[in-house]
């Protein structure tokens, strides 16, 4: 009996594993990272849950947005304490409603299915499916829904971290839909195999060998964190802390009617006390942050 739960459940992975691929392939998916100072920029700020929905929607059909170091450190897996279960990173999938049966209250999915670097207990992955009408309805109504296919978990060790990891994802969403958002394509994929065409036999086979580790790739957010970012001088004792940062929208336009999606930056208190490594963000649920009172671009 075990050995066959064990083998369906590798069938369930495999089949995952297949369809989450070639859907991505299918769409001409995009790789997206965010730098080491935007991981740390985000894992440090909060979102206002009142934000409407339709400003989250992924730049594209499909994407894996893959995480960095920080972001890996920071989210855990849930229901696993061992510290070699990390994210890897998650399938990002945008889907427009089929108006094939004439359903006129078909709504638009996101879909997200995270993936681990060790198998687990989920069988290295964690697929949560949310529809949204991408209008002016709450983004924490959203939230709430998506986790809601999860039913029956521990709110401990299921949906608090798993609370985190799609509140980051959904932040990477928002800052790429900032005017002032970093962008950068970089193709060592497609720049190696035309390196490839006017090379002699040996050099391209060593080549190759190197190609299967490239790939194309979408990376956002500042290469540094900025003084102004980072640092805040001043001669309390309070030992050095992130001061949250957040997206919201503010009031803007002629007689202040129109509304535009703004970031405030986190800040670091008291960063010159600091001899090891920047404090790691607290656990935190977003929708009751202290703000910071300006707004910066990242």
């Amino acid at each position: 009996m075990e050995a066959e739960a064990r083998a369906q459940v590798d069938a369930r992975m495999q089949a995952i594993s297949i369809s989450a691929n070639l859907k991505y392939e299918l769409q001409k998916g995009a790789i997206i990272e965010a730098t080491p100072a935007l991981e740390t920029l985000l894992l440090n700020s909060d979102m206002d849950l009142d934000l409407p929905m339709k400003m989250v929607a992924p730049p594209y059909p499909a994407q894996y947005l893959r995480f960095g170091p920080e972001a890996a450190r920071h989210l855990n897996v849930p229901d696993s304490d061992l510290p070699d279960r990390l994210f890897d990173g998650v399938f990002c999938f945008l889907t427009p409603p089929s108006n094939r049966h004439g359903d006129a209250t078909a709504k638009w999915t996101i879909e997200l299915i995270f993936i681990s670097q060790r198998q687990d207990c989920f069988s290295g992955h964690i697929s949560l499916v949310g529809e949204t009408e991408r209008d002016d309805k709450p983004l924490g109504e959203w939230l709430n829904r998506v986790l809601d296919t999860a039913k029956g978990r521990s709110v401990e060790t299921f949906y608090k971290p798993m609370y985190a990891a799609v509140s980051y994802v959904v932040k990477v969403f928002l800052y790429m839909a900032l005017r002032q958002a970093r962008s950068v394509e970089h193709r060592e994929y497609d720049d190696a195999m035309r390196r490839i065409a006017g090379l002699g036999v040996k050099k391209r086979a060593r080549l190759l060998q190197r190609v299967e580790s490239l790939y194309n790739g979408i990376r956002v957010g500042p290469d540094d964190l900025s003084q102004e970012d980072a640092v805040h001088a001043g001669g309390s004792t309070v030992a050095p802390h992130w001061r949250r940062g957040h997206f919201r929208m503010q009031a803007c336009g002629t007689g202040k009617r129109e509304r535009k999606l703004i970031s405030v930056a986190p800040m670091l208190i008291h960063a010159s006390q600091l001899q090891g490594e920047i404090p790691a963000p607290k656990p935190y649920r977003a929708g009751s942050t202290q703000h910071p009172p300006r707004a910066v671009a990242w």
